[in-house]
């Protein structure tokens, strides 16, 4: 349909009045009406334009018309219901609504829901519509047919717009800025200034998939960064949000003028909180720059007077690279909430790119980056003096193994060597309490930083110290074993009298994982063995543990797959290619227990440990497989996951289809591959009911079955 026939059809039916927020399905008519209609306005978010609409009526007794993105009807449904309704005000208004996502065509992820309950908002919330058809002849008739119900009865009507209704129409009086510096470039300036601390949240649109396209360029990762496909207005409500809860690191708003004009009332309620970390940052080309070039209002504004009368302690404007350049290290060293105004010309390249990532995969990261910043992979090591810069740390606290550490020592003492270091390890392979309250009384608290480089037991003792001495310094896990995925758990593990006591706080997780799988190429057979099949068993009891959830689920499929292709050539090679995804199998272990805790087979395993003493890892594995085979044979009676049976055997049904084997077959063979004596008599445990005895409660009722004392001696 030739938008001028349309524009037309609603001027002879007495429209005057054009309002609302452009839309990229109603570009071609957003840019008609900037050339030609005398009264329009583009305002900040739809639920203005409706306001704008309904005083125009009230003005002149005619209805506006009111475009939008499908997506903008949230932010109308307080005026629509509250102001424009029959049983309030009773005024009339033509909205056009563009359809994105709308079912059976392909479109971004934010926009499907909305596409799905385009129709179904406006049914329940009373207005009337119409999905305009591409005949200039129907739409017509719907057209008047319109305006006959508007004026009847002076409620709004709304027109659905779907995708490529309109033949093309390019905006003739387009404003030029006349600003030299791209965005794209603009962004990758401010990215290449920044630390592996910081935090970014960007806007929807453009100034999301540059940044993501940026990452890619460099080969980098795009867990610091949240890329907001929706929401538009909203990116400095989330930045707020999560500059709340990491007031330990600076968060970074990238935002559009557009959408930081759409809710500049947030601006206000940011600045309330005064945080130091707070780095709200506009590019500004003064235009609607992915859905057509439409002109904001913004022009008519000072940024950074705004700022500064807001409540920003620092407001900066800059319009070149050369001005960008000097501004930013002041910028982003200061202290206080801190405002950059850095006006771009419009567009972007025409082969700009998409993430390839789902939103909740990049959700998913960019938490587990929050929570911990991790490097994993060989080579990882290297990262350490970065943190250490990063940080600003004089003087590291490091804790270590006794015999082992010596063989990493070389490597370390170069990644430490800016800095002064006290080293650490008078206490056990299995650390008790006492040992920790030695500690707190014999080492200076003048540290900067703590480092734990070893296996579970060493990165256990290092959060324990922590947590006991009340210490506020950030904690660097270094793991030299495969498979404990302690420098990736709120828990550690400490002996009080013999008796296991387990730590478990969100405040002890490391701040920061270096995995590097180099540390355990060379590790001994049996500890390989040991250690590994610990993180196996951790990825399995995730699985199908009560208090999973999709995500550590996820965590712990990836880690099953992993360590079922790699566990052998592991154990009994210096496979460099095995020792790495073992590593991400620990670690991914680690994050999935973190979720959703252990069951029945580390439940057993700590008597085991403090008794006989049989390494945990080796502890753990002596019940897993008979443990699936029980677990598999449940009923309704032992039932003990509210997620119903159905759920449970599907879980369990997927742990036997990632084996490819019956489990007690499997596990058999596994054993002999790799070494480990799996029958208890042969390796002297007899008081089983001392073990029984002791077991977690916690850990057993966060197995889906109810385990009887018959089936836990059977399992021994």
């Amino acid at each position: 349909m030739q938008v001028e026939n349309f524009y037309n059809l609603l001027i002879q039916n007495g429209i005057e009045c054009f309002c609302g927020v452009p839309d990229s399905l109603l570009k071609s008519f957003c840019a008609y009406v900037s050339d030609n209609a005398h009264n329009h306005t583009i305002t900040a978010n739809e639920g203005n334009a409706i306001g704008l609409a309904a005083g125009n009526f009230l003005a002149t007794g005619k209805p506006a018309c009111v475009y939008m993105q499908n997506s903008g009807l949230g932010n109308c449904v307080n005026p629509l219901l509250s102001l424009t309704d029959e049983e309030v005000y009773n005024i009339p208004l033509l909205m056009l609504i563009g359809w994105r996502g709308e079912p059976g065509q392909k479109d971004e992820p934010q926009h499907v829901k909305q596409g799905k309950v385009t129709d179904k908002l406006l049914e329940v919330m009373g207005i009337e519509y119409s999905v305009l058809p591409d005949d200039i002849e129907e739409a017509k008739v719907i057209i008047n047919a319109a305006f006959v119900y508007m004026t009847e009865y002076k409620k709004p009507y709304a027109l659905i717009i779907k995708k490529g209704l309109f033949d093309e129409y390019n905006m003739q009086n387009k404003s030029d800025t006349l600003y030299k510096l791209g965005r794209e470039e603009a962004i990758e300036n401010v990215l290449r200034c920044l630390t592996i601390k910081d935090v970014i949240v960007s806007t929807t649109g453009h100034i999301s998939r540059e940044v993501y396209e940026i990452r890619e360029k460099y080969n980098q990762s795009h867990k610091q960064d949240f890329l907001t496909v929706g929401s538009m207005g909203h990116a400095s409500s989330i930045a707020l949000g999560i500059a709340l809860n990491k007031q330990n690191r600076n968060v970074y708003c990238f935002d559009g003028d557009g959408a930081f004009l759409m809710h500049l009332g947030s601006m206000i309620v940011n600045l309330s909180k005064n945080l130091d970390n707070f780095k709200h940052i506009v590019f500004n080309n003064e235009a609607h720059d992915s859905v057509g070039a439409q002109p904001t209002a913004i022009g008519v504004a000072n940024l950074v007077e705004l700022a500064a009368a807001g409540g920003f302690k620092y407001s900066y404007s800059v319009s070149s690279i050369d001005e960008l350049l000097a501004v930013l290290p002041k910028f982003i060293s200061e202290r206080g909430p801190s405002f950059l105004e850095i006006k771009v010309k419009c567009g972007a390249r025409k082969d700009l790119g998409r993430p390839k990532e789902t939103p909740i995969e990049n959700k998913n990261i960019f938490m587990e980056n929050l929570c911990q910043i991790d490097y994993c992979h060989r080579g990882a090591i290297s990262n350490l003096s970065k943190i250490l810069k990063v940080e600003d740390v004089g003087k590291a606290l490091v804790f270590t193994g006794k015999k082992s550490f010596e063989n990493f020592k070389s490597i370390l003492d170069s990644e430490l060597k800016v800095v002064s270091v006290t080293y650490y390890n008078d206490f056990s392979p299995n650390p008790k309490i006492e040992e920790v309250d030695i500690a707190k009384n014999v080492i200076s608290k003048d540290f900067d930083i703590i480092i734990a480089v070893g296996g579970g037991s060493v990165i256990d003792f290092a959060k324990a110290f922590r947590y006991y001495s009340k210490s506020k310094v950030k904690l660097i896990a270094i793991p030299t074993t495969c498979g404990t995925g302690a420098e990736s758990t709120q828990f550690a593990v400490i002996y009080e009298n013999g008796v296991k006591k387990s730590l478990d706080n969100a405040q002890i997780i490391p701040d920061y994982a270096i995995v590097d799988s180099q540390f355990v190429e060379n590790n001994p057979r049996y500890l390989k063995a040991c250690t590994a099949m610990d993180a196996f068993c951790q990825a399995i009891e995730s699985y199908w543990a009560v208090k999973s959830t999709s995500e550590s689920r996820n965590y712990a499929k990836q880690a099953i797959i992993l360590c079922r292709d790699n566990i052998v050539s592991y154990v009994n090679s210096e496979d460099i290619s095995a020792s790495l995804n073992m590593m991400k199998a620990s670690h991914l272990a680690g994050k999935a227990i973190n979720i959703s805790r252990t069951t029945v087979a580390h439940a057993l395993s700590y008597k085991i440990t403090s008794d006989y003493k049989i390494p945990h890892g080796h502890a753990v594995s002596l019940t897993i497989a008979k443990l699936i085979q029980q677990n598999s044979h449940i009923t309704n009676e032992s039932l003990n996951d509210s997620r119903g049976m159905l759920f449970v055997q599907d879980r369990l049904k997927e742990i036997r289809d990632l084996l490819r084997d019956d489990p007690v077959t499997y596990f058999a063979s596994l054993y002999g591959k790799i070494g480990l004596v799996y029958e208890t008599d042969k390796l002297g445990i007899n008081d089983k009911k001392s073990i029984i005895s002791s077991i977690n409660i916690e850990r057993l009722s966060n197995n889906p079955k109810i385990l009887s004392q018959e089936e836990l001696f059977s399992l021994l």
